[in-house]
């Protein structure tokens, strides 16, 4: 995808970003087109695919391309499914409104009926997300986010190679409870913030009022990207900062011109972090990202559970170790790359103290959203009914991870912002307006397509036709699915890729006699792999946006790290994978 053409989005967010004015690289956006004009940058393309969609299902459920199918629904289901994939990968019109497709689609074609279809947009999967997101909409009003970082980076210290480590962590740390572009966002702030400072003392700086912002942090934007509530989370706005080596004056000696350019490397390696951090962080936890819940969804309705159980306690089994090694990876990898040949302090300790200050010190709000928020954590932990936990406390073990996030959710609203029994409350209905529903929609269209790809027979088709990796060495096929799904997700929304690949992926597992979470836990975290165009997901337009980084930057070290990513996730796979999900 062409970078001119705006940047395009993970779980729908990017397009919101856009659309309220950030310029890249000095270049408008979308965002200021029309609200009834197509996102595509060609009329003329938009055109094609809203036309080919449809067409493709028509010839498909009128049998004028024979499936030979034994269930006649399932030529309709492939023929949906491909107008669903043409227009997701087009972005003909909004992700989410795309996902509605099957609530008409599915009754008409006979796949399943318009209550069973609407069932799938709302479960347990949809509501651990939605309580998930209310709660970090607590943790982000009260800047708790903030307060953790800035104590993390006085921690590690202010020398590069530490910097960048506690940047990555703690990036990573808020990422595994609230949205990859949310962190982002919340994050370069005050990454930007701090590398100001560094800059800026080394004379290489060009701070120009008049320059427009090639990222812009304000409350309208940073409100509505993923619903986040962001109006307080810069207090020393998003810098509108350009580096221009040619325009300065030269340093008074060789050193301290190299020392210089080594500095400005460094910064391209600082925002790096923060964005590759989102991503990676995500991984850890299972409301840290959409594809995880697409698959911990898919699973909870057809999987077998005798292969293994996927909940939250058992994804942070499996997912927080790979998280810590592949972001290590990735912190060493950045090591050698951006911080040779610097040593000592780049910046005082003086500017985070006095960042921390400004935040003033923790009210009773604050204690009361760290103990609702690890409340909700440790039950997720605990909650497994299998390893006796407080699940298996009821007869029929129905209570799920949902549950528990609602719980949490529902107790911030009763609790007190001050004084005891006052009538503020930590979170009004205010806070919670802005949830994002376009992801719950992007995730109820993935599990409705999951129904009704196995419910028309669809899936036992692909059974008949999958065989592919049949006599493939085990250890290979990892890496062979990761680096599928992995070079599709660059250029399509993480979560659709997900939704897409999750029941074919399956299929082929089940048609090849591999057992399921073989492909199903590759495929998944590979979905996440997109790391080297500004356009790939969210996070890596948010640092693409700060206008330290060119394309041709963001493709080299974005294809190594996704190396690294698709060779941890098939080490994983075979190895804490199948203790975890004992396959």
């Amino acid at each position: 995808m062409d970078d001119e053409n705006g940047v395009a989005n993970e779980e729908e967010e990017v397009r919101q970003l856009l659309e309220h004015g950030v310029e890249v690289q000095g270049r408008p956006t979308d965002g200021g087109n029309a609200p009834d004009e197509p996102p595509n940058a060609k009329p003329w393309v938009w055109t094609i695919t809203l036309v080919l969609g449809p067409t493709v299902g028509v010839l498909f459920a009128s049998g004028a391309i024979p499936l030979n199918a034994e269930d006649s629904r399932a030529s309709s289901m492939l023929g949906l499914l491909l107008w669903m994939a043409i227009w997701w990968a087009s972005e003909t019109l909004p992700l989410p409104i795309t996902a509605l497709l099957p609530v008409v689609i599915m009754p008409l074609l006979g796949v399943l009926s318009s209550q069973e279809v609407a069932k799938a947009y709302m479960n347990d999967t949809q509501m651990l997300f939605l309580g998930s997101f209310i709660v970090a909409a607590a943790v982000e009003k009260l800047d708790l986010h903030r307060r953790l970082a800035i104590s993390v980076l006085l921690f590690t210290g202010t020398r590069p190679k530490y910097m960048m480590l506690g940047m990555l962590g703690i990036t990573g740390f808020v990422s595994m409870w609230i949205s990859n572009t949310a962190t982002s966002i919340l994050m370069v702030p005050l990454a930007v913030t701090t590398l100001k400072q560094i800059l800026d003392s080394s004379g290489r700086l060009n701070n120009h009022s008049s320059t427009p912002s090639r990222i812009q942090t304000d409350g309208q934007l940073q409100g509505e990207c993923q619903g986040q509530h962001a109006e307080k989370h810069t207090p020393n706005d998003m810098v509108a900062f350009e580096l221009d080596m040619h325009e300065q004056d030269p340093p008074n000696n060789l050193h301290e011109n190299l020392k210089s350019d080594r500095l400005h490397k460094f910064a391209k390696g600082t925002v790096l972090c923060v964005a590759y951090g989102s991503t990676i962080g995500g991984l850890a936890s299972l409301v840290g990202t959409g594809p995880n819940l697409v698959l911990a969804g898919y699973w909870e309705q057809h999987g077998d559970i005798a292969q293994g159980n996927i909940n939250f306690a058992s994804w942070m089994m499996f997912g927080l170790p790979f998280s810590i090694v592949f972001g290590a990876s990735v912190w060493f990898y950045f090591w050698l790359i951006f911080c040779r040949g610097l040593e000592g302090s780049v910046i005082s300790t003086d500017v985070l103290q006095a960042e921390r200050v400004s935040l003033g010190k923790l009210t009773r709000a604050h204690i009361s959203v760290i103990v609702v928020f690890a409340s909700m954590v440790l039950l997720w932990i605990t909650r497994q009914p299998s390893l006796h936990g407080w699940g298996s406390l009821f007869r029929q073990k129905t209570a799920g991870d949902g549950a528990v996030s609602v719980l949490a959710s529902i107790v911030l609203f009763i609790l007190p912002a001050k004084e005891f029994m006052g009538p503020q409350k930590i979170l009004g209905w205010e806070d919670c307006k802005s949830v994002p529903w376009d992801i719950i929609l992007l995730m109820g269209g993935g599990f409705a397509l999951s129904e009704g790809i196995i419910e028309s027979g669809l899936f036992a088709w692909l059974n008949t036709k999958l065989t592919i990796l049949e006599g493939m060495p085990i250890f290979v096929i990892p890496a062979v699915v990761s680096l599928l799904v992995s070079t599709v997700t660059e250029f399509t929304s993480n979560v659709a890729t997900s939704t897409i690949f999750v029941p074919i992926l399956a299929a082929l597992a089940d048609a090849s006699n591999l057992p399921s979470l073989l492909l199903l836990i590759p495929g998944t975290f590979a979905c996440s792999l997109s790391f080297m165009f500004p356009n790939s997901t969210p996070p890596n337009a948010v640092a693409y946006g700060t206008g330290l980084l060119h394309v041709k930057e963001m493709v080299k070290y974005g294809f190594v790290i996704n190396c690294i990513g698709i060779l941890w996730i098939s080490v994983f796979t075979l190895t804490l994978g199948r203790l975890v999900f004992g396959f």
